[in-house]
């Protein structure tokens, strides 16, 4: 269970919680935005404005993004050939937008190559830097290029049965070296979505994710893997639906909406490392599966009055939560593209909460540090905690919490695992959190998500616990899916 001390924490900073008003657009207007995290935590976004496709950058621990930058990459009027970006393991930018592809190599963008891809396109990079794109060619398309080649490959056409060649295909790669592909076709006779697996070597035959007979698949099916490289495509039939592979194959399909006007509606899809389901829908509506509670849930995306939200896109944030990108403005339309609307990114948490995003995420980062292994019991002295849990979670309040009982299995938050064992111990620090000794042990992190804490002991008051170990971990408020890692400090002669 989760110690009452928690509950208490919780009701402490009840009004932490950042309200969707708060929320506002980035400074910059355009349509069919795309976003991109890359493994130091920063957050690339590409959009289309005039005929362009235009780039601009929030870094880990900024308040603001960069500057905006055009790409060289021209851009299309329509959802048909929309900006997309993909970030190798080097950090090279690699975006398509209409009918060109650039790269940004140290800095710099490349000049534009058109490699004979047309609309419909989607690209993706797999874990051997290889880039690829999937477009409508003889029904489905895929080219490629590997790693350091400025060539790309011949069209390889991998399907090309059916009765129509407007698919409105999506891609992605997995951590072991498969490319995903999700595609509609009409199929045997009514609209569906075929998914296509490339191993390494080869693509795979056609699976229909969406099952033969289901009613008209409408534009377009996208795709996600989860931590495990599974599929999980959400697809829109005028009802929104959702499916996932198994190792038996594909599942009946879950509708998640009911006649919601989902046609064209782009539903994009990802899934965070603990198995949060997030989908963004064209005018604003987003889905969130929670693996905890295993439901789905609706939330509206906040616009701007008298705007109203567009296309949208999703990235998973890390361990849990997801970006999202989205048009809003009274320009915004499905068929002709937003061109001067404003543009919005908020990070979305398992429980619904939105804010605005704010730096990225800093996946596989130590969240709490300390000054010292070890305290002399003898001699006493202060041990200096640093808290950085990122900008996503920056303005919220925070406890850092003690143990003496160890770290596992630890303590089940709505989604997250505090890594402490809550005890005697932890109820008694609870109490004396700023107090002396105490400083700063519950308090508000910084805008980027950061703050310090003190530990204080005075001579000889721990001359009985030589030898002994406490752990200290802290979590954020509202209590719900952050949870950082544990340190262990010893207490020495």
């Amino acid at each position: 269970m989760v110690l009452r001390a928690t509950t208490i924490v919780a009701a402490l900073f009840a009004a932490t919680t950042v309200l969707t008003a708060q929320i506002a657009p980035i400074g910059t207007q355009g349509a069919y935005p795309d976003l991109a995290l890359d493994d130091k935590g920063n957050l690339h976004l590409v959009y289309a404005r005039s005929g362009k496709t235009y780039y601009r950058m929030l870094a880990k621990g900024a308040s603001a993004w960069g500057p905006e930058e055009a790409t060289g990459a021209n851009a299309s009027t329509d959802h048909r050939q929309q900006p997309d970006i993909a970030i190798d393991s080097r950090g090279v930018l690699h975006v398509m937008g209409g009918s060109t592809y650039v790269q940004k190599v140290n800095g710099t963008w490349t000049s534009p190559q058109a490699p004979g891809i047309s609309r419909d396109h989607h690209i993706t990079v797999d874990s051997r830097d290889t880039v690829w794109v999937v477009y409508r060619g003889q029904r489905v398309s895929v080219r490629s290029k590997p790693v350091n080649s400025t060539q790309w490959s011949a069209p390889q056409n991998i399907y090309t049965v059916g009765s129509t060649d407007h698919i409105y295909p999506d891609i992605t790669a997995g951590t072991d070296g498969s490319v995903h592909l999700v595609f509609r076709m009409m199929e045997p006779t009514n609209y569906d979505c075929g998914y296509m697996k490339f191993d390494g070597t080869r693509w795979s035959a056609v699976e229909w994710a969406c099952l033969k007979g289901r009613p008209k698949m409408e534009e377009g099916p996208h795709i996600a893997l989860d931590a495990n490289n599974v599929p999980h495509v959400a697809m829109p039939e005028g009802n929104l639906r959702y499916n996932v592979r198994t190792g038996s194959g594909w599942q009946t399909p879950v509708t998640v909406a009911n006649s919601q006007g989902f046609s064209r509606a782009e539903p994009t899809i990802a899934i965070d490392n603990a198995g949060n389901r997030y989908i963004g829908v064209w005018g604003g509506n987003v889905f969130i599966y929670n693996a905890a509670s295993q439901s789905w849930a609706q939330r509206t995306l906040p616009g701007v009055v008298p705007g109203r939200p567009g296309f949208v896109d999703v990235i998973k944030a890390g361990a849990t939560g997801a970006y999202m990108v989205y048009e809003t403005g009274q320009t915004v339309n499905k068929d002709r593209g937003a061109g001067q609307a404003d543009l919005i990114v908020v990070h979305v948490k398992p429980d619904g909460t939105m804010t605005q995003a704010a730096g990225g995420t800093r996946p596989n980062t130590q969240d709490l540090s300390m000054s010292a292994a070890e305290v002399s019991a003898s001699a006493g002295g202060a041990v200096v905690f640093t808290l950085d849990a990122g900008p996503s979670e920056g303005g919220h309040g925070y406890a850092l919490l003690v143990s003496a009982s160890g770290t596992t299995p630890g303590e089940s938050l709505p989604n997250a695992v505090l890594p402490l064992n809550l005890d005697a111990v932890s109820r008694h620090v609870f109490r004396m959190s700023n107090s002396w000794g105490y400083e700063s042990f519950v308090g508000w992190l910084d805008g980027a998500g950061t703050a310090q804490a003190t530990l204080r002991i005075a001579r000889g008051e721990l001359r009985d616990l030589i030898g002994f170990q406490f752990h200290l971990a802290f979590l954020t408020v509202p209590v719900t899916g952050y949870a950082s890692n544990a340190v262990t400090l010893r207490v020495s002669p």
